[in-house]
């Protein structure tokens, strides 16, 4: 008999940002929902019929369904902390990932507390996460309004295929009530700079068991306040990860090389928390 396959690699968030949550409801099989999909840990989660395809340039959800991948909807997000899965939502999607110039670590959430009543239906533990360090390989040179401005027709047709794959909202509320830009599936012209180290904060743990039965989500007031705690806790741990690596002892890239290829390999420490 064959072996069976070996296991799929681990998946990484895309995106010159890396802004999260991680909703726990009983398990611990980690998932991904960010931009157009949401990557699941389980390879058999199924992919409804006519969820369609897309996921930017090339199309189709081929090379993602090789981890499990299903498209982002609120029906998917659900079946996962259903399933007892555990999921990584980027609440910022595309708008956060493809950012424009001068946008570092900047948050991207719309003011409606969108998944906030679906953790307390499921319980979920919802744990903040903050990380700095990708924005700071890049340079934009030109982001998603640069590229809309291209002449001889290049501008639009970029713009119409970043229309033409599905969106992970059917009202994107940052739009139409948030007054914020719209959400384009076009990936910025960028610049690599020296590679850059990456920190990484776990913010205070927000647990919903229980609130569901006393009827929190009915109670709008409550909803948004614990939105509020949980955007506050990811833009706290940002800023307090920016603060804090200025201590780094081999924050910088050429000091941290050389002090790991002299130690074996090792890695370099960092601050002290």
């Amino acid at each position: 008999s064959s072996s069976p396959p070996p296991p799929p690699p681990p998946v990484e968030p895309v995106g010159p940002a890396a802004f999260a949550l991680f909703l726990r409801s009983r398990f611990s099989l980690a998932n991904s929902l960010y931009g157009m999909y949401v990557l699941s840990g389980a390879a058999s989660f199924p992919v409804p019929s006519g969820s369609g395809g897309g996921g930017g340039p090339g199309g189709g959800l081929s090379a993602f369904t090789t981890f499990g991948a299903v498209p982002v909807s609120g029906k998917n997000f659900y079946n996962l902390l259903a399933a007892g899965e555990v999921v990584l939502l980027f609440p910022g999607g595309v708008r956060e990932a493809f950012k424009r110039k001068n946008e570092d670590y900047k948050l991207f959430w719309p003011s409606k507390p969108e998944f906030i009543r679906m953790a307390v239906r499921h319980g979920a533990t919802i744990v903040p996460f903050a990380a700095v360090g990708a924005e700071d390989g890049i340079d934009i040179v030109a982001d998603s309004d640069d590229i809309a401005r291209l002449p001889f027709g290049l501008g639009d047709g970029a713009i119409r295929r970043s229309k033409a794959v599905p969106a992970a909202r059917a009202v994107d509320t940052r739009v139409t009530e948030d007054g914020d830009a719209e959400e384009l599936f076009v990936q910025p012209i960028c610049v690599p700079k020296a590679p850059q180290r990456y920190y990484f904060k776990f913010g205070r743990p927000i647990e919903t068991a229980g609130l569901h039965a006393e009827g929190f989500s009915k109670d709008e007031e409550k909803v948004r306040a614990m939105y509020g705690d949980v955007r506050r806790e990811v833009e706290d741990g940002i800023d307090w990860l920016l603060r804090k690596r200025t201590e780094d002892p081999f924050g910088d890239t050429l000091t941290r090389g050389v002090w790991e290829a002299a130690s074996g390999g090792k890695q370099a420490p960092t601050f002290n928390p």
